[in-house]
């Protein structure tokens, strides 16, 4: 496994970027190939595959695959960054990681984006403080806008009382 730059996402663990993956797979491997392909479930884009080759001229090199999968398209150059996770998987699988981790620093922060928006949804349906309370409980570390969100929904169950 060949470590590489890291984030540190979230308060969590480290994830490396997509880019530094590629960086260093580049330098290690200049006749290697990464090819992505999108696949099609009934007439809608479902996922892109990514195909890591280290060496395209010997056909007994390493090879491995990554999986992005479309949730929903949502925000600019979502197409984009699904291929993108694909490619940081694949990368990952063949061995450039960082410490081990599968997931890229852009697939956590998608991750955490998504996550964010699940909790602000689950706030602004609360209408009891006590189910409020034990969100808050349940999700200290969610961030200071998930705090502030469920603070904002405290005042508002305040004022309607």
């Amino acid at each position: 496994m060949k470590k590489v730059t890291t984030t540190k996402i979230g308060g969590g663990a480290d994830y490396a970027k997509v880019s530094d993956r590629l960086l260093e797979f580049r330098k290690d491997c200049p006749r290697g190939s990464i090819t992505t392909e999108p696949v099609l479930i009934e007439g809608k884009l479902s996922h892109f595959i990514a195909t890591v080759i280290k060496d395209r001229a010997d056909e007994y090199s390493a090879q491995a695959t990554g999986t992005g999968f479309l949730y929903e398209e949502k925000g600019k150059k979502a197409l984009e960054k699904v291929e993108t996770i694909a490619i940081g998987r694949a990368l990952a699988n063949i061995g450039y990681a960082a410490g081990g981790e599968i997931a890229s620093s852009e697939e956590m922060e998608r991750f955490l984006e998504d996550k964010e928006i699940k909790l602000f949804e689950k706030i602004e349906s609360i209408t009891d403080k006590e189910e409020l309370r034990t969100l808050y409980a349940n999700n200290k570390g969610a961030g200071s806008n998930v705090l502030a969100k469920i603070t904002e929904r405290a005042k508002e169950l305040d004022e309607n009382s």
